[in-house]
């Protein structure tokens, strides 16, 4: 499929970490040869991003760049050019695919339209997902360079979590498990409350989760499955991930869930 396809795809590139990778994953997998531009000083100086006094320079960066591209995907054709403007080398003829992130998906569509207006064909967008971090939010540089959380999408400062349960027996392994994978954390419990009748495990786990993350950067529901176990919820203010279950067993199976749950090994 990705024979003579030319993939291209645009950005800072400024502290490489995992929402790159995926990006330049997805370059590779569409494309048999892939071009990267990467933003300029005088670029970056023209448009200022957050903490733009961290940000590394140009040289830096497209040197990092190369080094993983290098490591990454020996024997695979690439380059990587400077990017002066908005738009670079993707108006250029010879494109067959652009890859953007939902972040930058409009940027992508003007790209298009700039194609159209000097007459050369839009190409397909291919829209790669958000890579969240451990906190559900999204691995970026410029929480990199505010020190939230690393290049791998693991938190650094503080979080606030708020746990919502049923049963007081299970408060102790949750918080281990919590304070193993955010040892800083400000965690705090509900009152635990008896089960809404009629309400399944999954849904309780849900409510009970919303109920927790209020004002917090993370909420935990922990409900008892009928006939033993427990089903599990972490969510954000923004991001609810699916139900996990965990099935019966000691106070350390729920501990060990909890601990899986809130740092798999991907994302």
């Amino acid at each position: 499929m990705r024979a003579n396809r030319h993939a291209v795809l645009g950005g800072t590139f400024d502290h490489l970490h995992a929402g790159h990778a995926a990006l330049l994953a997805a370059a590779f997998r569409a494309g048999r040869t892939v071009s990267i531009g990467v933003t300029t000083d005088r670029y970056l100086a023209e448009h200022p991003k957050p903490a733009s006094d961290r940000l590394q320079p140009y040289a830096v960066r497209q040197r990092a760049l190369r080094r993983w591209l290098a490591r990454h995907y020996p024997g695979r054709t690439w380059r990587t050019v400077p990017l002066e403007d908005g738009f670079g080398r993707s108006v250029e003829p010879g494109v067959d695919v652009l890859v953007v992130s939902v972040d930058t998906e409009a940027g992508g569509r003007a790209v298009n339209a700039e194609r159209r207006r000097l007459h050369r064909p839009a190409v397909p967008l291919l829209v790669v997902p958000v890579v969240l971090a451990d906190d559900l939010g999204p691995v970026s540089s410029r929480r990199i360079r505010s020190g939230e959380i690393d290049p791998e999408g693991r938190r650094l400062a503080p979080i606030r979590i708020g746990v919502g349960g049923e049963d007081p027996a299970d408060e102790a392994p949750v918080s281990r498990a919590v304070l193993a994978v955010f040892p800083s954390a400000r965690l705090s419990f509900l009152a635990p409350t008896p089960p809404r009748r009629g309400a399944g495990a999954a849904a309780r786990a849900r409510e009970r989760a919303r109920g927790a993350v209020r004002d917090r950067d993370l909420g935990l529901g922990v409900a008892r499955a009928p006939g033993g176990g427990w089903r599990l919820v972490e969510r954000s203010p923004a991001v609810e991930l699916s139900v996990r279950e965990a099935p019966p067993g000691p106070p350390s199976t729920l501990r060990r869930a909890v601990t899986l749950l809130l740092r798999p090994a991907r994302r």
